[in-house]
């Protein structure tokens, strides 16, 4: 006979688990040699560096943290991140050696506080709808890759949400 697993709060604080923190001190680490990317490399490396940077990070928060962020705990830790990618933005968007053709890569910074709270929109839109967690979408149409849940059309609906947000997002910003 199972335990029935009674459902966690929409808000709720645990403590990290030690994969979090070793990819919050990772992910931390890469931030400060993307900074120092940004400041004393060659400029092809610092638009390359700051392109795969903001893709990584924003793309990475919904494929392998989305576990992590329905921990009010881990997402305010991972906003923090996301006020970082402010604060980068306003140190190098006039920064002449980051342009690119369609602007300065910079701008995708921007995305990514909006993509955090954008998360948890449709996160509280699936406990509503649902009456469970999302889950991302795994390659080959199988269950999730960390709860080993069944994808369901919801899923797929919040996944399409997700990344025409984060690419409009990208174009809308690459525009101004």
């Amino acid at each position: 006979m199972r335990k029935k697993v009674t459902p966690k709060p929409f808000i709720y604080y645990d403590s990290l688990k030690p994969w979090e923190r070793v990819c919050m001190v990772l992910y931390a680490i890469i931030t400060i040699g993307v900074i120092l990317t940004l400041v004393f490399a060659e400029p092809g490396t610092e638009q390359t560096t700051i392109v795969m940077y903001i893709v990584l990070s924003q793309l990475g928060m919904y494929f392998g943290l989305y576990t992590s962020l329905r921990n009010f705990k881990a997402y305010i830790l991972w906003l923090s991140f996301g006020v970082v990618h402010l604060i980068l933005f306003l140190c190098f968007r006039g920064n002449p050696s980051i342009e690119m053709y369609r602007g300065n890569p910079t701008v995708g910074l921007l995305n990514t506080v909006i993509l955090l709270m954008l998360f948890q929109l449709l996160r509280y839109l699936s406990l509503k709808f649902q009456h469970r967690e999302f889950v991302a979408p795994a390659k080959g149409g199988g269950p999730d890759l960390f709860e080993n849940k069944k994808v369901t059309f919801a899923d797929f609906v919040i996944f399409v949400i997700y990344m025409g947000s984060w690419f409009g997002l990208t174009v809308l910003f690459l525009s101004l």
